[in-house]
């Protein structure tokens, strides 16, 4: 560990190395962000990351960050929690929340909890009221690296019922290529999301079978652009797959959360899988609960497991 550099304010921002015989990670404080994933006998990094800290203080891409305290969107910025309306930080076209706000965990430096050459803790507490959400809430993003296989574990408390939905945010490039044609994705799902305007659920569900959103084969990513929210099947253990043809190196997804937003924006040469539950969902009551009460921990776990096929 050692200090990378410093925020506007002048607090320290470290950098932490996490090593296994297979992998090697570089995390930040700031934002819990994932900046550098490297495999053994490869040169080339397998996720996007900027090289000097200054770029990380603006980050619009949420490159590698843990982003909430609620991922993605909520409609209007606005949610009745426990029969009382809240309004939050309306950062996207000052019309809806996004990733938790503009001063969301993204963007704040968190606390170092423990560290060791294989694992770190990060810790941030958000405040009462912090972007119109309620409750001091409690966030810890554990990081672990053993063999081929990166854990991350998110958990959280409140201490006065709140909203919680936490994702990473890491755009990968298995290949290092200026572009994915080389990529293929598989999803182990059977539905998306409906989106309307300003890609907010209506609260349906889409069968994929017959449609350009079924993956549950690996098909080509094409380079195209993909803003998408997968349904996750649960009985499969691995919930997706992904794969660069030219350097053989695969990634699969093992998670307990119900979706995945498959996110890839024309101008970034990477694409997130954003484990998650739903955006939106404290204003659809059939999507999975994102409440979080005051006796109740949020917990979440997500693996990406590497091998060369």
């Amino acid at each position: 560990m050692f200090v990378y550099g410093k925020m506007p304010n002048g607090d320290d921002v470290f950098q932490i190395t996490l090593e296994s015989n297979d992998l090697q990670l570089k995390v930040l404080s700031l934002g819990a962000i994932i900046q550098d994933l490297r495999m053994k006998n490869i040169k080339h990094p397998l996720v996007l990351g900027y090289p000097k800290l200054e770029p990380y203080f603006e980050n619009s891409g949420k490159l590698g960050a843990i982003v909430g305290r609620y991922a993605n969107r909520i409609a209007n910025g606005t949610a009745n929690i426990e029969g009382k309306i809240y309004y939050f930080d309306k950062n996207q076209n000052k019309t809806h929340t996004l990733h938790g706000g503009s001063d969301g965990s993204a963007v704040r430096n968190w606390k170092i909890v423990q560290y060791n050459k294989s694992m770190v803790t990060f810790l941030d507490k958000l405040p009462d009221g912090h972007m119109g959400f309620p409750g001091n809430l409690t966030v810890e993003t554990t990081y672990k690296v053993a063999q081929s296989t990166i854990d991350i574990v998110i958990e959280a408390s409140t201490d006065k019922t709140t909203l919680c939905n936490f994702t990473n945010h890491s755009y990968f490039n298995l290949s290092g290529m200026p572009n994915l044609i080389d990529h293929e994705l598989q999803i182990n799902a059977d539905h998306v999301l409906e989106f309307g305007p300003d890609l907010l659920p209506t609260g349906n569900f889409i069968e994929v079978h017959k449609t350009d959103f079924d993956r549950n084969k690996l098909r080509p990513i094409n380079n195209s652009r993909y803003d998408d929210c997968f349904v996750l099947r649960q009985k499969d253990t691995v919930k997706a797959r992904l794969r660069a043809k030219t350097t053989k190196i695969q990634m699969d997804i093992l998670t307990d959360q119900p979706g995945m937003v498959v996110f890839k924006p024309e101008i970034i040469n990477g694409i997130c899988l954003e484990t998650q539950k739903f955006s939106n969902g404290p204003n659809i009551p059939h999507f999975p609960n994102t409440v979080l009460h005051t006796d109740e921990r949020y917990h979440q776990k997500t693996q990406y497991v590497f091998s060369k096929f």
